[in-house]
């Protein structure tokens, strides 16, 4: 396990890759044809929000350590 910058770093990025993936998501789904990528993009978003919710887990447990 990495220290706590980089942990928040990973958690960061991991936020990052959300939002996009949203945005992604949002304009694909006012679109007839990209309708069956959706699946794809829903299963991956899915990955990346559990993988933030662990990390954050992981983030809180550290600053409880430090105080």
């Amino acid at each position: 396990m990495g220290n706590k910058f980089d942990i928040l770093a990973e958690y960061q990025a991991a936020e990052a890759k959300v939002a996009e993936l949203n945005d992604v998501c949002e304009k694909i789904n006012h679109s007839s044809r990209g309708r069956h990528l959706l699946n794809a993009y829903d299963e991956k978003r899915r990955n990346l929000l559990a993988e933030r919710d662990h990390l954050e887990i992981i983030l809180e447990a550290m600053s409880a350590a430090e105080d």
